[in-house]
């Protein structure tokens, strides 16, 4: 927040005129998983005051993951009384105070309100990181900048690795030491490459040391991070703050904890033969996916066997002896050829599509309507190459809220499909590298390996022949944003292995995938080290032997037992179901449940019939029919999530509507379970199905919180174990301009939002940004603004996540004598003659006699008066926010020529505009759907 006061200027009139110059930003950051408290009911890292002592209860920790779940969802009065009453109750838990704070610094955005609480947690625990990071911010908030800086080199050296701290110790060092302050930025950015602001800074003072080139480069990076959703700034705003910046969450104290006993029985129930498709045999290698087909909420089965497709619609397993009925005569099941299906919703109109990996052209069929499936490859342009396509990816790999299609072809290059957001796609696989330069590809694996929130693809060679003088080995292609990948550079023995099956998957839930393959009938671990390296652990089976047998191969992840973590599934001769080790030092397998059958298997995947108890495994052996191993009744119950790109209102959906690629995490009691949308089956195809987490006893999550695949973060409360829940993406931080209160006598009454032309790197294509204006000039309402003690007040605010860098503010009066008004030459240039910001004075005027748009439509009324009621767009493009449909015209008569009298004639027009991000500027770009300015045209006589 920005408070000005100027003195009042002597006048006969009430027009008085607000001139600012700034640059805009705008980003958002994704908050990562925290780990478990310590015993004591500290965050882990800090100590416990000792006097008085007291032990963290499981109502603390229920209270205090509330107060968290009222953080993430904005309501900072609510969660600071819940910290307020905690701390008062245990004036000893410091961890309740640097929460409390937190929430005080949030609901009244003044920092001096929350350095006393925090100055009093420091006093008491020197070494608390959380406490002595909040306190810089809050005193650097006040203004209070050499005591802030005194905190943040503590905190530098609490913390080595915390980007956020480094960065706030340049901020404090920039006016007196800018050399050292730019290293500071400089190690900011080597922690978090992404932190956006820290490229601004640098920017910023490497101009004034002359160092133009390099100051450029942060310039030009700055201005790349601007379109991507995952950037980081900092904000006075919650999860905008950096990690230490989050309410802490806490654990029972050390010897409290008592661990739920799993319920008694099997994890998976005996084999059950699907009745419905008992005639199907199913061959080795055949295509085994689940997706909710017709949306009953059910899911269903599609195999693809030697004769044909078979799609098995799911029903309550409560109610159906086998929970499947077989769909003969569905449309799907008449299409030749089919390898494998990739399922997902790929116009974002709420209904499942699927994409059919073929013997020859793909195809992609789309949902018109709930049960109406048709054809669309031709005018999608999606057949692909001319090849057999054994495998393939759906995800948003651009974070443009849609899904594209990376495609693997037998013999041939992988390849990438763009989706243009126009029903279209585009092959960009060499543009990106996905083809290798004509090298073949055998499978993908698809994940955010280095924790940079966006998606790397892992493209995986086929197996070497013996005649291969040099095999095409392995590529790991790094998401350098915007369609720019790079090829690893370290990539060690990684780019060696011979798999032949991998997933991907965070099993200890420390935020860092690991990379699970076989290789020569083994099972390995690869972790990405800092220092961008790969550590191999080859993982034992213990006593059981043969457990990779004959045939193909296929693993999975999930959680089996539901107790939060994943296991790992591996499938050949029987599949069985093995616990990873959490640390990875450790390399034991434990084997948890296996098949019962150990002839090699056709096909099998994971499937949650039930969302009380997670995933059951169907599939068939060689020849065989399918069946269904169901949940055992020896598993703890399971939270079953839905998730959902597609949002209702204005600002329609930022992620894609399937909700692949988002992250869950589960708060419940002093444990944070996580759970991701990505595939985790190393099988042909991909499935479509809730994400699936274990309650580990728990009989409700205290909040749960998804962190969209572009950035954005929601969180809800209370929620059931034992459910599905049908989870919709809200706009919880939508981007606007700031905002300009003035005094009125009485209170600060709002004005307006302002400064939209002062965007600074606004994407409109790759490689093109909109340029900046960054002087406007406002025209405040005559006789709103109001003297107090001799000067007028001021308030400009950021409500939302974007920084405004405000460099000269002033005021103007204008004195005009009656009969005359006065309004200013200012708008968005999107073409010449330039605003001036001058004032246009007039004492004639006229409103329109009549008014029509394009429809015929008589909209007058609408438009006659200022009474924020706009005449009626039209459609808008569901695609695009900001985006009309079709053409809008506004066809105004007025009684008298607009030439009559002295003077030059000027239109004034009342409005405001919807502004898309630059996100959603690049996807139509991608699409070639161009936002048109409004055009000015008047008949002669």
């Amino acid at each position: 927040m920005i408070e000005g006061r100027c003195r009042v200027s002597q006048s006969r009139s009430g027009n008085v005129v607000l001139l600012l110059l700034l640059g805009l930003s705008a980003g958002c950051f994704d908050d990562p998983p925290a780990p478990d408290a310590g015993g004591s009911g500290t965050s882990g890292r800090g100590k416990q005051a000792a006097d008085p002592p007291f032990r963290v209860t499981a109502e603390l920790v229920s209270e205090n993951n509330r107060g968290a779940g009222l953080m993430e969802q904005y309501d900072y009065s609510k969660a600071m009384a819940v910290f307020q009453k905690l701390v008062d109750d245990n004036p000893g838990w410091l961890d309740a105070k640097v929460n409390l704070a937190i929430a005080v610094l949030q609901h009244t955005q003044k920092g001096a309100s929350a350095v006393p609480i925090l100055e009093e947690v420091v006093a008491a625990d020197p070494d608390h990181a959380e406490a002595t990071y909040c306190l810089g911010i809050s005193l650097f908030h006040a203004a209070r900048i050499g005591q802030a800086e005194v905190q943040f080199q503590r905190a530098v050296k609490q913390d080595p690795r915390d980007p956020h701290s480094a960065y706030f110790l340049a901020r404090c060092l920039e006016d007196d030491h800018a050399a050292e302050a730019i290293k500071w930025y400089q190690k900011a950015l080597e922690l978090e490459p992404y932190f956006q602001s820290a490229h601004y800074r640098c920017w910023d003072l490497l101009r004034q040391e002359k160092k133009y080139e390099e100051s450029g480069r942060h310039m030009e990076e700055f201005s790349l991070l601007r379109n991507h959703p995952l950037s980081v700034i900092f904000d006075y705003k919650y999860t905008l703050m950096g990690a230490k910046g989050l309410v802490i969450r806490v654990g029972l104290s050390s010897g409290d904890v008592q661990p739920v006993k799993p319920p008694e029985g099997s994890l998976f129930e005996p084999p059950a033969e699907i009745a419905s498709a008992g005639s199907v045999r199913v061959p080795a290698g055949a295509s085994l996916t689940t997706c909710d087909i017709n949306g009953d909420g059910h899911q269903d089965l599609f195999l693809v066997a030697a004769d044909g497709n078979h799609v098995l619609l799911g029903s309550d397993p409560a109610k159906e002896s086998d929970g499947f009925s077989l769909a003969k005569d569905h449309p799907l099941a008449a299409v030749p050829d089919v390898v494998a299906p990739l399922w997902g919703d790929f116009d974002n109109d709420g209904l499942v599509d699927v994409y059919l990996c073929r013997r020859g052209p793909n195809q992609l069929w789309r949902q018109s309507k709930s049960g109406e499936w048709n054809d669309v490859t031709a005018k999608a342009k999606a057949a692909g190459a001319d090849a057999e396509t054994i495998d393939g990816v759906c995800l948003d790999l651009d974070h443009d809220a849609d899904l594209d299609l990376l495609l693997i072809h037998r013999d041939k290059p992988a390849q990438l499909l763009n989706n243009n957001r126009d029903g279209t796609f585009e092959d960009i696989s060499a543009k990106v590298g996905v083809d290798r330069s004509g090298a073949v590809s055998a499978s993908t694996v698809v994940a955010d390996f280095d924790g940079d929130r966006d998606l790397d693809i892992l493209l995986l060679g086929p197996p070497a022949k013996a005649d291969d003088a040099k095999p095409v080995g392995n590529t790991l292609l790094w998401n350098d944003r915007s369609w720019r990948y790079h090829a690893d550079k370290t990539p060690g023995q990684l780019s060696r292995a011979p798999f032949s099956a991998a997933v991907a998957g965070d099993v200890d839930a420390d935020g860092q995938v690991e990379l699970y393959a076989v290789d020569s009938a083994s099972v390995v671990r690869w972790t990405h080290k800092p220092d961008g390296s790969w550590d191999k652990m080859l993982l034992g089976f213990g006593d059981t032997s043969g457990a990779i047998g004959e045939g193909a191969v296929r693993i999975a992840l999930a959680d089996v037992t539901g107790d939060g973590r994943v296991e790992l599934l591996v499938g050949t001769s029987g599949w069985a179901a093995w616990r990873l080790p959490v640390d990875v030092k450790k390399s034991d397998l434990l084997q948890l449940a296996d098949s019962g059958e150990h002839d090699p298997l056709g096909t099998w995947t994971t499937v949650v019939t039930d969302p009380a108890r997670g995933p059951a495994v169907v599939g068939a052996t060689v020849d065989g029919a399918p069946m269904a191993w169901a949940a055992g009744v020896g598993r703890y119950r399971f939270f079953s999530i839905a998730l959902s790109g597609k949002k209702k209102g204005s600002y329609r959906e930022r992620s894609n509507a399937s909700g692949l690629g988002n992250t869950v995490l589960v708060r419940a009691g002093g444990r944070t379970i996580r759970g991701d949308s990505l595939p985790a089956d190393s099988g042909a195809g991909q499935s479509l199905q809730p994400v699936a987490i274990g309650s580990a006893g728990a009989e409700r999550a205290d909040f749960l919180k998804i962190i969209w695949s572009e950035g954005v973060t929601q969180a809800r409360l209370n929620l059931a174990a034992g459910v599905r829940h049908l989870i919709e993406e809200e706009d919880k931080m939508p981007t606007s301009c700031p905002v300009l209160f003035a005094w009125d006598g009485t209170d600060y009454r709002f004005v307006s939002d302002l400064l939209a032309v002062g965007g600074m790197g606004y994407l409109i294509e790759p490689g093109t940004y909109a340029p900046s204006d960054p002087t406007e000039n406002f025209l405040l309402p005559a006789g709103l603004a109001q003297p107090a003690d001799g000067r007028f007040r001021l308030k400009l605010t950021e409500p939302m996540p974007e920084l405004t860098y405000l460099d000269r503010v002033g005021l103007v009066a204008w004195d005009v004598p009656p009969g005359w008004q006065m309004v200013l030459d200012e708008r968005l240039a999107t073409a010449l003659p330039d605003p001036t910001g001058r004032p246009v004075t007039f004492r004639v005027s006229q409103n329109p006699k009549r008014v029509t748009n394009e429809r015929g439509q008589d909209v007058t009324s609408q438009v006659r008066s200022v009474d924020h009621r706009a005449a009626d767009v039209g459609r808008l493009d569901s695609r695009f926010l900001g985006r009309l449909a079709g053409e809008h015209v506004l066809v105004m008569e007025f009684a008298e020529p607009l030439d009559r009298g002295p003077g030059r004639p000027v239109l004034l027009a009342d409005g405001w505009v919807e502004f898309p991000y630059s996100q959603t500027a690049f996807s139509a770009w991608q699409a070639k759907a161009a936002f048109e300015p409004p055009t000015l045209e008047a008949r002669d006589a």
